[in-house]
């Protein structure tokens, strides 16, 4: 790969102003339609010289974006990986700019999906282009750009691995993998997710009269439910302690809640829905379990409580061994690029890793890219400038290094 350094360095003004067009182009999810970002994404992989481009999806407004760079001989195969879709802004008087206004401030690029990954989308492709420009002599780059992460990739990662468009020996997800700095972290675990429902039954009836006539305000009653899921929900799960993830499980309450009818209405329906964030070896059926013994507990103490679950999504949890080729020219590209190489860790969050891994059985890298996790979802959302130059670099070299085959 001689010179790849040498293009890169003349790609890095580029990769910042294609990240900027990314942030601009607006991929809220919901409602969910990535074409104008998947077309912006094929152009400019077609304009640098790839043309082994194609956009596949269940709907015409939910494309992916996939390419292919092939070596010169056959060889091993890698897949480099980001979502093109956002979270909704949100508030837009909580943002000091427009989010979909690029702006570059004190070393900082603002803009929504600015670390939550368009970043890494941008570096990534550069990364590909500057391999294919210095000549890939072994083995397959894969692209692999999704639709719907942030919605639960059903029509994203998880319809291209039951299609069976995902092949390769080992992927990167590019998401953003510092929590309290940018690069701290190289996560071998993507949590998974169980996403449900609780719907509490009460009396709907006249409120003038509930002091004299047996009457269930359901809204109460999801409200004293509530608050014991809080407290006590996270210690009635069933979970093996990972050395990754010392913390465990992470239990939110209420993250959505929905009640009653209006003034003048004894509420007689109620509902409210949970997030827990699990661990490799948990499973639906235990989980489904133990939620329902927590439920039917609750129940017999407080007769007046009729609560229901409702099991909406599982997304299982991934882990890989930190002795996969693919860790190994993570850390290396790390230590060149950025003069150190991170901790191993588990993800916080839920990945495309799952439908990677458990469905289309390739070994993934939950997650390594710039930007932090607790500024993705937020107003004001930036990474650092200079990290976009610096993921391209690592990505370029990494997969270099897992596609020369002696070095394999």
């Amino acid at each position: 790969m001689e010179g790849l350094s040498e293009i890169l360095d003349a790609y890095e003004d580029e990769v910042l102003e294609f990240t900027k067009e990314l942030i601009a182009t607006d991929s809220a999810n919901p409602p969910g339609d990535e074409r104008a970002i998947a077309q912006l994404v094929m152009d400019r992989l077609q304009q640098l010289g790839i043309d082994d481009v194609t956009a596949a999806g269940p709907e015409e407004e939910r494309p992916s974006v996939l390419a292919k760079i092939e070596g010169e001989v056959p060889g091993a195969s890698l897949i480099l990986s980001g979502h093109i879709d956002t979270k909704p802004a949100g508030d837009l008087t909580e943002w000091h700019t427009d989010p979909w206004d690029p702006v570059t401030a004190d070393g900082k690029l603002y803009g929504l999906g600015s670390g939550d990954m368009k970043a890494a989308v941008a570096a990534m492709t550069y990364a590909a282009a500057g391999l294919k420009r210095a000549g890939l002599s072994t083995g397959t780059l894969h692209l692999v750009f999704t639709a719907d992460e942030e919605a639960g990739s059903v029509k994203g990662s998880k319809w291209l691995a039951e299609q069976e468009l995902l092949e390769a020996d080992a992927a990167i997800i590019g998401e953003p993998s510092g929590v309290h700095e940018e690069w701290e972290a190289l996560h071998l675990v993507s949590r998974g997710a169980a996403l449900f429902k609780v719907i509490v039954r009460g009396t709907q009836m006249h409120s003038s009269i509930t002091d004299r006539l047996p009457a269930v305000n359901a809204s109460v009653k999801m409200a004293e439910l509530m608050t014991r899921m809080n407290k006590d929900l996270k210690g009635a799960l069933t979970y093996d302690e990972h050395p990754l993830s010392p913390l465990g499980p992470t239990v939110n309450v209420g993250v959505m809640v929905e009640g009653g009818v209006f003034y003048g209405v004894c509420p007689g329906l109620a509902e409210f829905a949970c997030d827990i964030r699990t661990l490799p070896g948990m499973t639906q059926e235990v989980m489904e379990a133990d939620l329902q013994a927590f439920l039917d507990l609750a129940m017999s103490e407080d007769p007046e409580l009729n609560a229901e679950l409702v099991f909406d999504t599982w997304v299982g949890a991934t882990e890989i061994s930190p002795d996969e080729p693919v860790v190994g020219a993570l850390l290396a590209a790390s230590e060149e690029v950025l003069g150190s190489a991170p901790r191993l860790d588990a993800f916080p969050g839920a990945t495309d890793a799952p439908h990677f891994q458990i469905t289309a059985g390739i070994p993934t890298v939950a997650a390594y890219g710039p930007g932090l996790l607790p500024l993705a979802h937020s107003p004001n959302e930036y990474l650092e400038v200079a990290s976009v130059a610096k993921s391209m670099r690592i990505y370029a070299h990494a997969a270099a290094r897992f596609l020369d085959s002696e070095s394999r």
